[in-house]
């Protein structure tokens, strides 16, 4: 049960990381590059695989 509970827990940590680096993908924004801000949107989309990875044990 602690195992499940761990797991859950950080793929939520993950998926939060994902949703505030995916929340950062504007069109144009004054501070982050285009090219960063591409590999922002990226970042958030393999965090979320990884969390579903997490999720289901890696099956």
């Amino acid at each position: 049960m602690k195992r499940f509970i761990r797991r859950k827990f950080e793929a939520w940590l993950i998926l939060l990381a994902a949703k505030i680096l995916e929340g950062r993908n504007v069109h144009r924004s004054p501070v982050v590059s285009r090219r960063d801000n591409n590999k922002m949107y990226g970042m958030a989309e393999e965090l979320e695989d990884i969390a579903g990875r997490i999720n289901n044990k890696y099956k």
